[in-house]
């Protein structure tokens, strides 16, 4: 072996460079060096890979290469190729060159192989769907692609955030999401759109329901007919319609027309809605086909109407037969001789419908006649003529109403603060009262003063009694006209027993009277039923002043709410329109209180017995000989009959319309009527119709006419009448009074046999026994004021053109 050393710095950083040389048999060897290196690569999977090294040495190195630390079998030449790389076989490649010299090792290679790439392609596409509202929905899509693809959900083109998976769901589909849906699958090689899916979601199903339905029809031969009906539902509702049972065939629409009705096509005609959700039949229609066209036929009408100059009258065309027919109402100025057609405006309304409304008449219509022609496919007939008159106001707000037993009429006037009396003949004379001034004076005539008076009855010897509500008095008005005060002080409001002026009402509205002479009085402000002696002596029979309820019960253990109609019978039975609670009550002579028919605190039209029957402001009575109470129902614009078992009926007047129609029935009309009374001469009633400013008169089998009334002369005050007292002012709305103790009821004096209420007796002798007790005061009327402005939408015909 042979070493050498020096100082140069041979192998470039300044340290000794020890060679081996080995002389064998006369040669030298040398330990293996790499003149050259492998070299890193990177290819694609599939790709040949081959790496090289160059080793000097001597004797010639041999080789072997390396995977990391792991020999590679087999692979021992300066050169190692792989022919088909794959992604494992990337590494770091070394070789290792080896003689008798030594060895050495090669730097490192890395060989990189990467996967192939491919294009994405669907194996599975999302799939079209149809679901209900609400329901869950998934759509599902595979790609294959290297690398491995990422996916994007669309909705009609537009991307859905958050939809980057192979699946997108949608946990309760709605309409908004309903659509065209695709997803896009991309990687390195590209992207790749899916088919698109379209998702259907249907409304949640409802079943049919009919909102309107087929009506029945009467026609003559040969005419055409058309049935319909809609019917609401989803899915949209089929239709199939049958006669009698049998379904028609192609008769699927909503229509079903027959073009030329004959006598085979007459039955009953019903459809069915069918959709996915379920089926429902509609109500029958009749169809009846007459053999031939009959002119229409016009029943029986009032032929004329009397109404108050500025008020509404209706005139109505009752058509009994012909089939389907049209109105056209005409009007003559000349007596009949001519006829001109009218057509809507601000007087008429309803001219082409079975009733005609005149609206805010004049004496500029007085005397016009009127009629209608109705026609239908055999033609046309006319009417007999209706005559209006038009009549000068006489009483603007009448209140109160009685008759006598010699059958004169007396009506309150509460806005003239009046008390007329008028004849058979329809004059009215004033008997008491200055028309238009107001106080509280006593005296004759026009000298004695009312304050908006309302309630009034008659006793046997034609004195008059009046509840003078704005006052809080109770008056008395003799044959001759002499007014004075009975009970209560003008200027003492309030709630105290006590005889004459030391007694005190609140609003008094009604007025009733037995055969002993005993007046009952509808203590209105108070709440109260009270009692005034022909002395003046003021006791309380029933209620506890100021405290308004409709507690039943004993003397001041009962409980009112502002009643203001109250007639007696001829037993001393009391019967009060508690016009707040909506009831009528019946109080003993002991002063115990039962409601009798009616619900307290209900309001309705409805006929029935006991509080099965509803009423709308009850306000006057009237009693027949017979025991029937007839009820003035003013929230319904109606009279009501109560027999004496306590089931009520309406005998006129309609609930849904106000207004001024003569006739019977629901083809009567009244407004706001306030007071009626029974009439023992005439045997039917008087009505204070105050809406129409009319009087009414109504016989007890329900035909309402009007009274034409006209003003005659007032009584005159006698010569140097005692000096009144000064008028007070008027009383504060429904004022409160300190109550003074309400006394222990007693037994009210046992009446003859002779006794009435609401103006009838079985005996000429008999008083009219209440009249009702007319309407409330004006701060009572404030109130209802409400139920007046409510009721301007009822005022629509009720009746189909």
């Amino acid at each position: 072996a042979l070493w050498a050393s020096n100082s140069t710095n041979l192998n470039g950083n300044g340290g000794a460079v020890r060679a081996t040389f080995t002389i064998t048999g006369g040669s030298v060897s040398t330990a293996p060096s790499f003149t050259s290196q492998p070299s890193s690569q990177s290819v694609t999977a599939g790709a040949t890979v081959t790496l090289s090294a160059a080793a000097s040495g001597s004797p010639s190195p041999t080789y072997q290469w390396y995977d990391g630390s792991t020999a590679i079998s087999g692979a021992t030449s300066s050169t190692y190729s792989i022919s088909s790389a794959q992604v494992s076989d990337s590494g770091s490649y070394t070789v290792v060159a080896t003689n008798s010299a030594g060895s050495a090792t090669s730097n490192a290679a890395t060989v990189t192989v990467t996967a192939a790439t491919s294009a994405p392609a669907f194996t599975t596409q999302p799939t079209s769907q149809s679901v209900a509202a609400g329901a869950a929905v998934s759509f599902s899509a595979a790609a294959s692609g290297t690398p491995t693809p990422t996916y994007q959900w669309y909705l009609g083109g537009v991307a859905i955030s958050g939809a980057t998976s192979s699946t997108y769901s949608i946990a309760s589909a709605q309409s908004a999401n309903a659509g065209s849906y695709t997803v896009v699958a991309t990687n390195s090689a590209g992207s790749v759109t899916s088919a698109a899916a379209t998702l259907t979601v249907a409304a949640a199903t409802v079943a049919p329901s009919f909102s309107s339905q087929p009506l029945s029809q009467t026609v003559s031969t040969g005419s055409s007919v058309s049935f319909s009906a809609t019917a609401s539902g989803t899915p949209t509702p089929t239709y199939q319609w049958y006669l009698g049972g049998v379904a028609i065939s192609g008769a699927t629409s909503s229509t079903y027309s027959i073009a030329s009705a004959q006598s085979a096509n007459a039955g009953t005609y019903t459809v069915v809605a069918t959709n996915s959700a379920g089926s429902v039949t509609s109500t029958a229609a009749t169809l009846t086909v007459n053999a031939s066209a009959s002119l229409p036929v016009i029943g029986a009408a009032t032929t004329s109407e009397v109404v108050s100059v500025g008020h509404s009258v209706s005139f109505y065309a009752p058509v009994t037969s012909g089939g389907t027919v049209t109105y056209q109402w005409q009007v003559s100025t000349d007596g009949g001789q001519t006829w001109a057609s009218i057509s809507n405006n601000s007087l008429y309304s309803g001219t082409t419908t079975n009733t005609l409304t005149l609206t805010g008449t004049s004496t500029a219509q007085s005397g016009n006649q009127y009629r209608v022609a109705v026609t239908n496919s055999a033609g046309s007939v006319n009417s007999n003529p209706y005559s209006l008159a038009v009549k000068a106001v006489v009483f603007p707000s009448p209140k109160g109403i009685a008759v006598d037993p010699s059958g004169n009429v007396w009506v309150t006037d509460s806005s003239l603060n009046v008390v007329e009396e008028v004849s058979s003949a329809g004059v009215a004379t004033i008997i008491a009262g200055s028309s238009g001034q107001q106080g509280s004076a006593d005296g004759t005539g026009t000298a004695a003063l009312f304050r908006q008076p309302q309630g009034i009855v008659s006793d046997s010897s034609g004195n008059l009694y009046v509840a003078d509500t704005g006052n809080s008095l109770i008056r008395k008005v003799t044959p001759a006209g002499v007014v004075t005060t009975l009970a209560g002080s003008s200027s003492s409001q309030g709630f105290k027993d006590g005889t004459g002026s030391a007694a005190s009402f609140n609003a008094p509205a009604g007025i009733a009277i037995d055969s002993s002479g005993t007046l009952y009085v509808a203590d209105t402000g108070n709440s109260a039923i009270r009692k005034v002696s022909s002395s003046g002596a003021v006791t309380t029979l029933a209620g506890s002043g100021g405290n308004r309820g409709t507690s039943d019960g004993l003397g001041s253990a009962a409980l009112f709410n502002q009643p203001s109609g109250i007639v007696v019978d001829s037993a001393g039975t009391v019967y009060v329109a508690d016009t707040v609670n909506q009831t009528i009550r019946k109080i003993t002579a002991a002063g115990a209180v039962t409601t009798w028919v009616g619900l307290a605190g209900v309001s309705g039209s409805t006929d029935g017995q006991g509080s099965a029957a509803l009423f709308s402001q009850p306000t006057g009575l009237g009693l027949s000989s017979s025991g029937t109470l007839y009820v003035s129902d003013s929230g319904n614009s109606a009279i009501r009959a109560v027999s004496s078992a306590g089931s009520v009926s309406t005998l006129v007047g309609l609930s849904t319309v106000s207004g001024l129609m003569d006739g019977s029935g629901t083809n009567a009309w009244l407004n706001d009527p306030f007071d009626v009374t029974f009439s023992a001469t005439s045997g039917g009633l008087y009505v204070a119709d105050t809406g129409n400013a009319s009087i009414r008169k109504v016989t007890v089998s329900g035909t309402a006419t009007t009274f034409v009334i006209t003003q005659g002369a007032a009584i005159s005050p006698t010569p140097t009448p005692t000096p009144a007292p000064t008028s007070a002012p008027a009383p504060t709305a429904t004022p409160t009074p300190t109550p003074t103790p309400t006394p222990t009821p007693t037994a009210a004096p046992t009446p003859t046999p002779a006794a009435s209420g609401g103006g009838s007796s079985s005996s000429p002798a008999a008083s009219s026994g209440g009249g009702g007790g007319g309407a409330p005061s004006t701060w009572f009327l404030g109130a209802l004021a409400l139920l007046a402005a409510a009721r301007i939408g009822r005022r629509a015909r009720a009746r189909a053109a």
